[in-house]
């Protein structure tokens, strides 16, 4: 029976090239990016539609459960806060 949990010299050597691949090409891409004031992580990166080209955000703010919370009255207004970061930073 073969142990599934052994770690091979192929694994090990496949995970140290993406380890070494990543830290070349992430310190590049922040050094790419334009400097921000504190606290502003910079431009927001977005990508456009195809059939329309409108230009969408990459991460957005996400709606499902997050928001879900019925008539909780506090839930609400914290929620609102939220929105209300959201936009006033730019979303």
């Amino acid at each position: 029976m073969r142990d599934t949990n052994r770690l091979t010299r192929r694994a090990f050597l496949a995970s140290a090239g993406a380890a070494a691949a990543s830290s070349v090409l992430g310190s590049g891409r922040a050094a790419a990016l334009p400097d921000s004031p504190p606290g502003h992580p910079g431009p927001i990166l977005t990508r456009a539609i195809p059939s329309s080209g409108e230009t969408l955000p990459l991460v957005g703010l996400g709606s499902w459960i997050t928001f879900n919370v019925g008539d909780d009255a506090a839930g609400r207004d914290s929620c609102a806060e939220v929105m209300r970061a959201f936009f006033r930073e730019g979303g």
